[in-house]
């Protein structure tokens, strides 16, 4: 029997023990088998308190008030366990006491066998249910104490799995035949395997091969996958390791991660460390005085002491990804760490279509669906969005019970990335469709009249998204520089639909908003940054660059100049396409959506019109 002593330890364990579930990140069969186990640790906690509570109350005497109930008619029986002496009134009353003399003891039970009232000795051997709790408690006390102990300095990195190690010789299944699109990143890539595949060679001459490659770029161009086909394509480990993994709440820890991971990439050399957005790890020291910023700036001092001390022809090379290169600190990106930095960027219409290639592999296409004319369609796309953008038709071809993926399927994809998806649930009245149509056809008419604009490629007033209408227009090329009139053009169109509503509608709503807006950055950028204005080449810099006021003023009213010209412009094209405008707003009243080739017929019978 557990004395009511170990009761509160019992409960002890019970309340350490609850919360251990949210500190196990393991598989759910762990988690199982430990919530098992305290659930059987709180039954039999309640059930012995169950027991004790059902027990009748002692109340403990002393050595005289026993020796006078051993003489009195109210005792019933007297029962001996050791040194204490349990007497069991008439009533059903317990009283206790403690006779630590055996003579004494003796001297009480004849008392009660005089009086023949039953007396019983109890065994000094303890029952092995006791004896089992007994030992069970403290075990289990320790257990629990270590338990928590274990998993506070595994979050403190006690442990060795901070990082992801991949074997190599082609186990990865990642080479550059599925890599697309970058073509002159993997020939950047190429040395490095060299170097990986025989270290002596670049020795041979006195040369050195480069310690560290950079990969910058948009997100979703590759860079991960760049790494792990050089590594794959070199047949060496791979050690993969997020930048923001060596940021903990305990300070110390991240420069502890940062030398484990390099101790074991010398172990496992020749190899390739990867470590995934390093802007988390190595932004510019110095940033604030806060003691977040110290131990931040002490892991990267680790970094970099650990990528200019190990041996060069040691096998090891790191390569590093980021978004953002400008952040980085000068000292990681010098050469002798990080050599080379090498920009992945978004593909052109050629690389767009090898990636549309690897992704399209599992895939059952329609045979007349031609990928260069999904490549063309996607300018800006990067190889994540283009992925997204095939599994996006599979899903609308699986909707549809299609046997394949049609242009159609795919024409839906787009412009639900592109646009947003439909709200067709969401309901506007006459009114409020035809002020959208109104709005959305001097879009369209001022994207037709400019003349270095992009294609007209589809107008809705179907909601999407956050948009009651929307006007879609796609580049027919990748335009790497944009001219000041293709600039000019866009705030055009952008202001298009504005210039409509006062035209037509005599009237202004507020779907303009993020017309304007769009527009207002677009004018800024080319007065603040490109110098396209009499204002001349002026850059601001950054926003909390110190900057005179009456430069600000001279910047907003240049910018507001470039939004009246382009705005006068917009009321002049969509004045002169009043015929037009009115055939398009009733096919939107009528059908919703309208493709290039409707707004064509529209424009174009407006034109034969004007014509005749």
């Amino acid at each position: 029997m557990v004395s009511p002593e170990k009761i509160p330890v019992l409960w002890s364990i019970v309340i350490m023990a609850s919360p251990l579930p949210r500190l196990i990140p393991q598989s759910q069969k762990t988690s199982l088998f430990i919530a098992i186990a305290l659930l059987l640790l709180l039954i039999v906690a309640s059930a012995v308190i169950y027991y004790q509570r059902r027990q009748p109350l002692v109340k403990t005497i002393d050595y005289t008030q026993l020796s006078n109930l051993s003489r009195s008619a109210e005792a019933a029986s007297l029962q001996i366990d050791g040194e204490v002496m349990t007497v069991t009134s008439k009533d059903g009353s317990l009283q206790r006491a403690i006779v630590p003399d055996s003579a004494a003891q003796k001297e009480i039970a004849e008392g009660f066998v005089k009086n023949n009232l039953p007396v019983q000795y109890q065994s000094l051997r303890p029952s092995p249910l006791s004896t089992a709790l007994n030992w069970a408690i403290p075990l289990l006390t320790l257990a629990a104490f270590g338990f928590v102990g274990w998993r506070v300095y595994a979050s403190m990195g006690g442990r060795g799995s901070d990082f992801t190690v991949v074997n190599g010789n082609g186990n990865q299944n990642v080479g550059f035949a599925e890599v697309a699109g970058v073509d002159e990143a993997k020939n950047e890539l190429a040395e490095t395997i060299e170097f990986l595949r025989d270290p002596e060679r670049f020795g041979r001459l006195g040369g050195r091969a480069p310690r560290g490659i950079l990969l910058s770029g948009p997100p979703g161009t590759g860079k991960t996958l760049l790494a792990r086909a050089a590594a794959n394509e070199a047949g060496v480990p791979f050690l993969s390791v997020s930048g923001s993994s060596f940021q903990e709440k305990f300070a110390g820890l991240g420069a502890a991660r940062v030398r484990r991971l390099f101790a074991e990439a010398r172990k496992l050399a020749p190899c390739v460390i990867f470590i995934d957005e390093i802007d988390a790890l190595g932004r510019q020291r110095g940033r604030s005085n806060d003691s977040a910023s110290a131990d931040q700036d002490q892991t990267l001092n680790q970094l970099l002491i650990e990528m200019d001390g190990f041996n060069q022809t040691g096998g090891v090379v790191v390569i590093a990804s980021t978004n953002r290169p400008d952040i980085l600190d000068q000292a990681l990106t010098r050469p002798g760490r990080f050599d080379r930095e090498i920009a992945v960027n978004l593909a052109d219409a050629r690389g767009r279509e090898e990636i549309l290639k690897v992704h399209a592999r599992g895939l059952i296409l329609e045979p007349e669906l031609d990928l260069q004319w999904i490549a063309r369609g996607t300018p800006g796309f990067s190889g994540a969005d283009l992925a997204n953008l095939l599994n996006e038709s599979a899903i609308a071809a699986t909707r549809d019970n299609s046997d394949c993926i049609q242009r159609k399927h795919v024409e839906y994809a787009r412009d639900k990335i592109l646009m947003g998806a439909e709200r067709r649930g969401f309901m506007m009245d006459d009114e409020e469709r035809y002020a959208t149509a109104v709005h959305e056809a001097g879009h369209v008419a001022v994207g037709l009249a400019v003349k270095n604009g992009d294609p007209i490629h589809k107008v809705s007033i179907l909601p999407r998204g956050r948009a009651l209408g929307v006007t879609q227009s796609l580049p027919e090329r990748d335009r790497l520089m944009k001219k000041r009139e293709y600039l000019e053009d866009q705030i055009a169109m952008l202001l298009g639909g504005r210039a409509a509503e006062q035209l037509l509608l005599d009237t202004m709503t507020a779907g303009a908003s993020n017309d304007i807006e769009r527009a207002v950055e677009i004018a800024r950028k080319m007065v603040a940054e490109f110098g396209m204005s009499p204002l001349g080449p002026i850059h601001l810099g950054r926003a909390d660059d110190p900057h005179s006021q009456a430069l600000l003023d001279r910047i907003e009213h240049a910018t507001s100049e470039i939004i009246n010209a382009q705005m006068k412009r917009a009321c002049e094209m969509v004045d002169a396409s009043r015929p037009a405008i009115a055939r398009l707003v009733e096919g939107l009243m009528e059908r919703d959506t309208l493709e290039a080739e409707e707004i064509q017929e529209c424009f174009g019978t407006a034109d034969a019109q004007q014509a005749a």
